[in-house]
């Protein structure tokens, strides 16, 4: 009889964990297709969308705090599956990249690589699916800013499916699926669930179609890897995360530190990274076999004038003007130094020294995408310690969609420009991280603080 009442039990718990889930997935499907259904009636702006924004992070927030991310993880990992399904057939919204993603696959497959040419240069083209791609390109005057791992993907998926944006998103369930499971067997459970269903995740990739989830994945990877005591694979494929985007540049002095604390040996120290510069190569051979161009220049060009969502980075321009340029990563170097000292920062696990160093560096980029930020979202899933401050930083990134245009204030739009955002909007997102970190300090260092005090 005892054991008839705790199966009984066990399974009324399944049973409302199920309906819990259900219930969970139900409210993400309406608040997507809430936002569908008002894009396409061109009726979306970006107040309704922080408005749906709010109500799937209320959400997330219940299925986190009722620990509903514990149990049942299967059942939410096939919901999580039909989720992006449904946004892999939906329109992207306040985005148009996925534009230039689809362009660079059909100039790869013509011209044998993207870089160096400017899509302004085939103005007056009579083929219409190419007009019409061609008519939604954001800077067509720039050549092509991404790394040379994302144009094979966007030429290989031009291949097999010419012209298809729900291709070039479907695809992108391969390294998000890996790194569910790298997430998985690294942290447990509960913190993989956390990543498959954060809704900052789930609408930049599988809605807005950015390929960075693929780059995250190499990156997180060879973390996993240097801990496995496979050192030359994991700075290869670090390597080939930087051939995605450059932001884990950022992370190899730590990759460096740990190889060195598991080695001690100068030679290893100086050959197994150089197999990073191996990833690099083989990636942007392809294209150097056509064309002596990469996407450097352009890049140097973007981070050298482009400015967007700038929070920390107005704090230094109002400070050193146009120094800003030169010195806003300062902030980031200086605490990965400081990182690579125990004597400071013996307290700290190596994932918060992670997301501080992500944190101060997008916080005073003068360029802060929202999609930008996820790369630094699978080494915050650690619990209890991690640095939460850049969670927060990770939701209010989204944010940066209430420019003017996003708002419908045109009168401004055309005084001040398409993606410039409201003072008021920065100075409140900017400033707000100063409480933030505070608390994050006083709560994370509490007995030290009392001690010392």
């Amino acid at each position: 009889m005892e054991f008839e009442r705790i199966q009984e039990r066990g399974n009324r718990i399944l049973n409302r964990t199920y309906l819990i889930w259900i219930l969970a997935a139900f409210a993400y499907f309406s608040i997507f297709l809430f936002w569908e259904k008002k894009n396409l009636g061109r009726s979306l702006n970006g107040s309704l969308y922080i408005f749906g924004f709010c109500g799937v992070c209320a959400v997330y927030g219940f299925l986190f705090f009722s620990k509903t991310f514990e149990t049942s993880d299967r059942f939410g990992f096939v919901l999580g599956v039909l989720l992006r399904g449904v946004l892999i057939l939906s329109t992207p919204i306040f985005e148009d990249d996925w534009a230039r993603y689809l362009w660079d696959g059909w100039i790869s497959s013509e011209k044998g690589s993207p870089y160096g040419i400017k899509p302004e240069s085939f103005f007056g083209e009579i083929d219409p699916i190419r007009t019409e791609i061609l008519s939604r390109i954001n800077h067509p005057d720039w050549p092509t800013i991404y790394g040379p791992l994302l144009e094979i993907y966007f030429y290989l998926i031009h291949l097999l499916f010419p012209w298809k944006l729900w291709a070039l998103k479907l695809f992108l369930l391969v390294p998000d699926i890996l790194l569910f499971f790298l997430i998985r067997t690294k942290y447990g459970t509960r913190s993989s669930a956390i990543y498959f269903w954060n809704p900052v995740l789930i609408k930049e990739v599988f809605l807005n179609a950015h390929p960075d989830i693929i780059g995250i994945f190499f990156l997180f990877f060879s973390f996993y890897l240097m801990e496995k005591y496979k050192f030359r694979l994991s700075f290869f494929v670090w390597g080939l995360s930087l051939a995605v985007k450059g932001f884990g540049i950022l992370l190899f002095p730590f990759l460096l530190k740990w190889h060195w604390e598991k080695n001690h040996n100068w030679k290893k120290t100086v050959i197994d990274p150089s197999l990073a510069v191996l990833g690099i190569v083989l990636a942007y051979s392809p294209f150097l076999f056509f064309s002596k161009e990469t996407d450097f220049t352009s890049l140097r060009s973007f981070i050298g004038s482009f400015t967007f969502f700038p929070l920390g980075y107005n704090i230094l321009h109002a400070t050193f003007g146009e120094l800003s340029r030169a010195i806003w990563a300062l902030p980031s170097i200086l605490s990965t130094l400081i990182f690579l000292n125990k004597r400071y920062t013996s307290d700290l696990e190596k994932e918060e020294k992670i997301g501080i160093t992500f944190f101060l560096f997008f916080y005073f980029c003068p360029v802060v995408n929202a999609w930008y930020l996820l790369w630094m979202f699978p080494f915050l899933l650690r619990f209890p310690r991690n640095f939460w401050p850049s969670w927060m930083f990770l939701f209010l990134g989204q944010f940066s969609y209430l420019n003017f245009a996003n708002l419908g204030d045109w009168r401004s739009v055309v005084e001040k420009g398409f993606y410039v955002h409201p003072d008021l909007l920065l100075l409140s997102v900017s400033f707000i991280f100063l409480p933030i970190l505070l608390i994050w300090i006083r709560v994370r260092f509490s007995s030290k603080i009392a001690n010392s005090l």
